[in-house]
């Protein structure tokens, strides 16, 4: 766990609204950066990360923290008006990789496209008719390979 002077620890803990309960988002009342982001410390640490790692353990090298109340919530607008990125309540928090938080919130263009069932041209993405290639940061971009043979056809016409 992170190593937290009592007193520090009051003081977070004094910036969190925990009047809905236990099983409701406890909302960071503390400064909130432009992304509205809860913010502690004079070092600008995300709230709900330290919240994780007072609460739960440290965060692995390499890991987000997803706001699970966020993902179940299909009335949320999602950007910067979300009101679960200031949530900091340890139940609704978990560690997991950027492609996972990208995949999980219903907002994201990878979630939205991972959803995806057929090409634009209505052709169904099966294991068959998929290509997958690499982007330049590293994640896979599907493509059809009907289209893909259409494309190539027309080119060599």
């Amino acid at each position: 766990m992170t190593d937290v002077h009592p007193l520090r620890l009051r003081a977070f803990i004094a910036q969190v609204d925990t009047t809905g309960g236990i099983d409701a988002c406890w909302i960071w009342r503390g400064y909130r950066s432009a992304d509205n982001y809860g913010v502690f410390g004079k070092g600008g640490n995300p709230a709900h990360r330290i919240a994780y790692e007072l609460m739960v353990r440290p965060i692995p090298e390499g890991l987000n923290i997803d706001h699970l109340c966020h993902n179940v919530d299909t009335t949320c607008p999602g950007g910067t008006t979300c009101q679960h990125r200031l949530c900091v309540n340890p139940a609704h928090l978990e560690a997991v990789t950027q492609r996972d938080n990208l995949l999980r919130s219903q907002h994201t263009g990878p979630h939205r496209n991972a959803a995806k069932t057929h090409c634009p041209q209505g052709h169904e993405y099966t294991p068959d008719n998929t290509y997958s290639r690499p982007t330049a940061k590293g994640y896979a971009r599907r493509e059809c390979k009907t289209c893909r043979r259409e494309r190539i056809a027309q080119r060599a016409a």
